[in-house]
């Protein structure tokens, strides 16, 4: 496997350093992966993409910032990939392949297009999730393919899409965390990018500390909490962000404090909730992802370490190229945009960081409005405040 990352700049792509990508290569990319800022010129550069690159699988979805090998941007990013032909040679070869299922909080897919789709990634090698990050029902998806799939037989990650706030992303049609696939925009869907013939890790980084004793949540429905130990949630959140007898204006306030879940379901432990509304409805509070009764929580903290945990399991994860296994050929890097505001300065840092580590494999990414990668129990997970950082080797997996 081949891969390289290009930045764009503020005139968007730019047809001839896409034209001479192709032709140092000797042939169009495989896949060119794109992660774009929400503009109402998306058309346009996908237009460009297709023009300069006709014979690749296109695909990504719109951020609000996106990841260049060691740096972060907001102007947009492309990374090409070329696999190598099969070994023994004359073996046919498995080019990358896309699928979308389209569906809404309000119409989700229907059981038959989840089992199709489920069918498609089971037989793949591992799979990329790119998600509409505000009008697509991600989680709900995930447990459905939780129950379908082998979850030790699949590697599944990705993250949902994302967009600056002042976009009009509220309605289906609005501009903001869309995915897409060649020249087709996709408003509330999830796109599946399935590899063959790649060994895909996936490694979730936490890294936050816990913060208070261990509660029960004795009350919750979807993404809202009402009550943790038989009180209602905005009283036990009251605790936490109270100064001087003021309460601190929530959710801003609670960027850099999860709630993190430690059980007692194995696929569950692990798990972080970030605050999106607070005292609504009255008494009680919504997360960014599901929250369950009975579930035990701590509300979790960021300390200074966390800037360093990123970097600390990628050197950990690639230690074991020198027992004989391929180096990382390519990474892509999903981290939440409430762990880019709580990390502020040292974001740049840790990426810089990484990229050095990777020794010069190409990486890019986005912030995102939640992550998916393995749970403890390997079923595939809806994340918060967390990292999910995908390696890429072509061979076995």
């Amino acid at each position: 496997m081949r891969s390289r990352t290009m930045a764009l700049t503020s005139a968007g792509l730019s047809p001839s350093e896409l034209g001479e990508i192709s032709r140092a290569a000797g042939r169009d990319p495989d896949l060119a992966l794109a992660f774009l800022p929400a503009t109402p010129d998306l058309g346009r550069e996908l237009d460009t993409l297709a023009a300069a690159w006709p014979e690749s699988l296109r695909v990504g979805c719109e951020a609000s910032s996106q990841l260049v090998d060691g740096i972060s941007t907001t102007e947009g990013c492309v990374q090409a990939f070329w696999f190598d032909p099969p070994e023994p040679p004359g073996q046919p070869a498995r080019r990358p392949e896309a699928i979308v299922l389209e569906g809404s909080f309000d119409h989700p897919p229907a059981e038959p297009e989840i089992a199709a789709f489920a069918g498609r990634l089971a037989e793949a090698d591992g799979v990329l999730l790119l998600a509409d990050g505000l009008r697509f029902p991600a989680e709900r998806l995930l447990a459905d393919l939780g129950a379908r799939l082998d979850p030790r037989a699949l590697r599944i990650a990705g993250g949902l899409a994302s967009s600056t706030f002042s976009a009009p992303t509220v309605s289906i049609g609005g501009l903001g965390a869309r995915v897409f696939c060649d020249r087709q925009i996709f408003p509330s869907a999830c796109l599946a990018v399935l590899l063959y013939g790649v060994d895909m890790q996936v490694e979730v980084i936490r890294g936050w500390n816990p913060a208070s004793p261990i509660y029960a949540v004795t009350r919750a429905e979807g993404t809202v909490l009402y009550e943790i130990e038989g009180q209602p949630a905005t009283d036990w959140y009251r605790r936490f962000f109270t100064v001087r007898g003021a309460l601190l204006p929530l959710p801003e306030a609670s960027q850099g404090f999860p709630l993190i879940i430690v059980g007692p379901a194995s696929g569950r432990q692990g798990l972080y909730r970030s605050l999106r509304a607070f005292d609504q409805p009255v008494g009680a509070v919504t997360l960014w992802g599901k929250i369950e009764t009975g579930d035990q929580v701590r509300m979790g903290m960021f300390g200074g370490g966390d800037g360093n945990a990123l970097l600390e399991t990628l050197e950990a994860a690639t230690g074991r190229t020198h027992s004989g296994e391929a180096p990382v050929e390519a990474a892509i890097l999903c981290s939440c945009v409430g762990r880019q505001a709580a990390l502020g300065e040292k974001m740049e840092e840790e990426i810089t960081a990484i990229h050095r580590a990777l020794a010069g494999a190409s990486l890019s990414g986005f912030f995102s409005l939640g992550e998916i990668g393995p749970s403890d129990d390997a079923s595939p997970a809806f994340y918060n405040h967390t990292a999910v950082l995908v390696l890429l080797r072509e061979g076995a997996p």
